[in-house]
């Protein structure tokens, strides 16, 4: 049984999409584990280097050298039946390479531009 509902936004399937195909089944595995155990399976981040990743969780893949990052979204789930159990709803943000911070660079350039998007509606 799922535990989690698991999504892309427009820029993670493309970061997905960019991946070589080796690369993408090992992501579909860990994402696939993601589904069945939820939000806990991944460690969550904090303040990195000076970015505020509060709230966001990071998977390894690829020997830990590419992450996965995520966030529940809104606190959502969803009944799938009655005496099922609930599920999380959750958004990948981001797909890449762990070399010189670039993922979580990635992940807080996104968190600025969405919170600037968010500001101007």
């Amino acid at each position: 049984m799922e535990k989690a509902n698991v999504f892309f936004t427009e820029l993670s399937k493309a970061d997905y999409d960019a991946l070589p195909k080796t690369l993408r089944d090992e992501c579909v595995y860990t994402l696939k584990k993601l589904r069945r155990v939820g939000k806990k399976l991944g460690i969550e981040l904090e303040n990195k280097n000076g970015k505020n990743l509060s709230g966001y969780y990071k998977l390894y893949f690829n020997q830990a050298r590419h992450r996965i990052v995520y966030t529940e979204v809104n606190g959502e789930v969803e009944i799938t039946a009655v005496g099922e159990t609930l599920k999380e709803s959750l958004e990948i943000t981001g797909i890449g390479k762990r070399d010189r911070q670039y993922i979580y660079d990635l992940i807080n350039q996104r968190i600025i531009n969405n919170d600037e998007d968010e500001s101007k509606e």
